[in-house]
């Protein structure tokens, strides 16, 4: 399933324990947490805040001002968590997602997403970006 129609779908969830199970369903890493800060997120009522405002109309979602991404976003600016490696210049010139970081001489092999990028941190339910270069201004 594509990320649009997942995210359709995650939109008509009725609870956050539905969202779990969707997420479940479709292989996404989501703990209860996790689910109940992102159901917040697509079922707010009410007023909107400058903030959510902004969200809108820029088509980025930030909680204050870091970007919220899901723990499998790729990014250009990403950095390894574990050795600090970025990703390699020709790759920006290439087709990003096929991209992977063997780290540790081999041992660890993964792709470049926000879950093993040092920006990225995990805060009540949400994964949301650290980078300077990300932050809303």
């Amino acid at each position: 399933m594509e990320n649009k129609e997942l995210l359709e779908k995650a939109k008509q969830a009725n609870s956050p324990e539905e969202l779990l199970a969707l997420a479940k369903e479709n292989d996404y890493d989501l703990d209860e947490e996790g689910a109940k800060a992102y159901f917040e997120q697509l079922h707010k009522t009410g007023e909107l805040s400058d903030d959510e405002l902004d969200n809108v109309a820029g088509g980025g979602c930030y909680n204050g001002d870091r970007l919220v991404v899901t723990l499998y976003n790729q990014c250009y600016e990403w950095v390894c968590k574990k050795c600090g490696r970025g990703m390699p210049k020709r790759v920006y010139k290439t087709i990003f997602m096929s991209f992977d970081h063997d780290c540790l001489n081999g041992t660890i092999k993964m792709n470049n997403i926000c879950k093993d990028c040092k920006y990225c941190s995990y805060e009540k339910g949400l994964w949301l970006c650290n980078n300077p270069a990300k932050m809303k201004k």
